[in-house]
């Protein structure tokens, strides 16, 4: 039978070894988040689990009170580590204040009523919530990657079950020494040894997809904006226009300029130039579909692809947004406008026979005095018309 000190051991080695590892990582200044927590919760475990490993030379309060109220810390950690992980609002406070309580009540338990049964089941409770609340955060839908995620998660949520057993079969029988070597004892310990292994491979290959998503990112947006630069645009115009062209669907192009940037960029300072092109970058983002591709084509020039969506479709979109960005604060205060050219894919289009006519229609909207959307003609020989005219806005 193995001994639950020599379990241990392994278990506070591998503790001080993710913790180590994270700690690098977030001394890289990487921005993953989470990292820190991790990092933090994982040297607090190990100082927990090595004080529950020397309890036979370090008196009660080390040994049990503060060894066990440490580990619940280090579950607040890596759970709130998670949260931030997965882009969910975090704080610590709840998990402080649930420290301060265990203690409490693990004092009782060695003080006044002294129950080794009630303090295993004190302390599965605690686990077996924790490790649903991370699965729970893991297994929801999120930012990638998905697939880690929910190894992740499916291990924390088998973890869950165990301590839940683990309860139910503390709370039926008497426990009288930690280290008996019990077959139950000894089986957590080494379930113990496994989920924290796991956690750490899966914690260091989170990082290192989230990074490589993160460099995807970087190398497919406008660092200012957050919309796609031209080339990941071109690529995915070009599979858009592709299936369009088999499929018969309606595509549209909508080509944006913010009138008169250049005088708010000189008067106001390129600060408040900027400011400007990130409010219309998220305006039309919040506006826009998950399916639909927006960029930022060049300077103050936006560009969106619509696929399945027609000319008559698209000019309310357009609207919509036109007037949106009228009517934001930061706007407002340089009376700033958008000006928009609409043009529709007919069949045989190329991007760059597409992208003309949208151009045209804009340089066509600017000529009218700006502040508007022109939709371009199209193979029928329907006129430059203003888009409010095609339709009337709600």
């Amino acid at each position: 039978m193995l001994d639950v000190r020599t379990l241990l051991v392994p278990l506070v080695l591998t503790a001080i070894f993710s913790a180590g590892a994270l700690c690098l990582v977030n001394r890289q200044n990487l921005p993953v988040p989470g990292v820190a927590r991790w990092a933090i919760g994982n040297a607090i475990g190990a100082v927990g689990m090595f004080f529950s490993a020397a309890r036979e030379v370090l008196p009660d309060f080390l040994g049990v009170v503060a060894s066990n109220s440490l580990i619940v810390l280090a579950l607040v950690f890596l759970l709130t580590g998670f949260q931030q992980f997965v882009g969910r609002p975090s704080s610590l406070r709840p998990g402080l204040v649930l420290t301060v309580i265990v203690a409490v009540a693990l004092s009782y338990f060695v003080y006044i009523d002294p129950s080794i049964s009630a303090r295993v089941m004190i302390m599965s409770a605690i686990s077996s919530i924790f490790s649903a609340i991370s699965a729970w955060f893991l297994l929801r839908p999120g930012p990638s990657p998905i697939l880690v995620r929910r190894i992740c998660g499916m291990v924390n949520l088998s973890l869950s079950f165990f301590y839940a057993i683990r309860f139910y079969v503390s709370s039926g029988e008497t426990i009288t020494d930690f280290f008996s070597g019990a077959t139950f004892i000894v089986g957590v310990h080494l379930f113990g040894f496994i989920h924290i292994l796991i956690n750490t491979f899966a914690q260091l290959i989170l990082i290192s997809e989230w990074l490589n998503a993160d460099l995807k990112r970087q190398a497919s947006a406008d660092p200012l904006t957050g919309a796609l630069n031209r080339r990941s645009f071109g690529l995915a115009a070009c599979k858009s226009l592709a299936h369009a062209e088999r499929s018969n669907e309606p595509l549209t192009v909508l080509l944006f300029d913010l009138d008169h940037f250049k005088r708010a960029n000189d008067t106001r300072g390129h600060a408040f130039g900027d400011e400007l092109l990130c409010r219309f970058a998220a305006l039309a983002q919040s506006s826009l579909r998950t399916e639909d591709s927006f960029c930022r084509f060049g300077g103050e020039e936006f560009v969106a692809l619509l696929p399945n969506t027609d000319a008559k479709e698209a000019v309310v979109v357009a609207d919509r947004l036109r007037r949106t960005y009228a009517q934001d604060e930061s706007a407002r205060c340089v009376n700033g406008t958008v000006s928009i050219g609409i043009a529709s894919f007919i069949k045989g289009d190329s991007l760059d026979s597409l992208m003309r006519r949208a151009d045209s229609a804009l340089y066509q909207a600017k000529a009218a005095g700006r502040d508007c959307c022109i939709l371009a003609p199209n193979d029928a020989g329907i006129a430059f018309v203003p888009a409010r005219e095609v339709v009337s806005p709600a």
